[in-house]
């Protein structure tokens, strides 16, 4: 009796084990199903991307672009003064300004100023002439030493005569406002703005052009062994005029033909108004030249807010009117005045 209820137990107990093992089992695996997705509702209508306003540009870039300018301004006038560690510093400190301006001419002008810092360091101190061997008492004996005395001896004249036969000319260094026109001397194509020419010392014929345009022409003087700068803003010439529209005009349809032959009637003569002037040459009319020279100063003449170089200047189709004139020296005004041009003439500016 008592090994059966033995036997009832376990198998009670064994049911209940059994019963909770199953049951942990299928929550296990439930748990590990994913659930399942929500029913598809009707899809809102999707809001319209908005994009962001684009970003205004930090005013110091302008601030940057002025300091540039005045800097690349302040080089020129270090290689006029052919100061050209100068001129390498003015050119490296624009370039930090504007590295990601492609249509500046900074590197150019830079590579220039390093070349002639080199050149300039390559030639050294000059050397004192060597003197002149004292001529021994004695003349030589035999006609071998006497040879080599007279060889020696012309070998001393040809090498002091090499330094004076050699010719010295100057380096022309051409640049312009944009960059990228053709450097003309004396009608010979050269190359492209900036650009660095050596010429022989004497008078030269300069022109800028674009294609076959001639946009600048002056004369300049490039003394022996110096360094001759001309820069030049052609921004105004290159800007295309406006083209007025053509106007058509509507030829009438010829009337039907008719059996009856109208009578003539007298034809009256309309009053044809004179065609209008040329917009062009009014507008030529209305603007003159300036020639700026500066002696006692020597900077960067600006015109109505605008470059053009350092003096003697020559602008050239001037609003008529007050022109605003200063002096800039490493991007300061030394000199301002006002000067009134003259429609159809140019006039003189000298600068005190």
């Amino acid at each position: 009796m008592k090994n059966q209820k033995t036997w009832v137990a376990v198998i009670l107990l064994g049911t209940v084990a059994v019963n909770a093992g199953a049951y942990l089992l299928v929550r296990s695996r439930r748990a590990a199903q994913p659930e399942p997705a929500p029913v598809a509702t009707r899809p809102a209508a999707p809001t319209p991307s908005v994009a962001p306003p684009p970003a205004a540009p930090p005013a110091s870039e302008d601030a940057n672009a002025g300091l540039a300018r005045a800097l690349r301004a302040s080089g020129l006038a270090a290689l006029e003064d052919r100061d050209y560690s100068r001129a390498v510093e003015q050119f490296t400190e624009a370039l930090k300004l504007r590295p990601d301006d492609k249509d500046s001419d900074l590197t150019r002008l830079l590579g220039i100023a390093m070349d002639l810092r080199s050149r300039d360091q390559g030639r050294g101190p000059q050397t004192a002439p060597a003197r002149e061997p004292v001529p021994s008492r004695t003349p030589p004996r035999t006609r071998a030493a006497k040879l080599a005395a007279a060889r020696a001896a012309r070998e001393q004249q040809a090498a002091q005569a090499a330094p004076q036969e050699e010719a010295r000319g100057g380096l022309l260094l051409v640049t312009s406002t944009p960059p990228g026109l053709v450097v003309m001397v004396d009608g010979k194509a050269l190359d492209l703005t900036p650009a660095r020419l050596p010429v022989s010392a004497g008078t030269h014929r300069v022109v800028l052009a674009q294609g076959e345009r001639r946009l600048y022409e002056e004369t300049v003087d490039v003394d022996a062994d110096a360094v001759r700068s001309l820069n030049r803003d052609l921004s105004a010439e290159l800007t295309p005029a406006a083209q007025k529209p053509a106007v058509v005009a509507a030829v009438p349809a010829s009337p039907p033909a008719t059996s009856v032959v109208p009578a003539a009637a007298p034809r009256t003569e309309e009053p044809t108004t004179p065609p209008e002037p040329s917009v062009a040459k009014a507008a030529v009319a209305q603007r003159g030249d300036l020639e700026v020279t500066s002696p006692g100063l020597y900077g960067e003449v600006w015109i109505n807010g605008r470059p053009y170089g350092f003096p003697p200047i020559s602008a050239q189709a001037l609003p008529s009117g007050p022109a605003r004139v200063e002096v800039r020296v490493n991007g300061e005004v030394k000199r301002r005045m006002t000067v009134e041009v003259e429609p159809g003439r140019s006039k003189s500016v000298r600068v005190k």
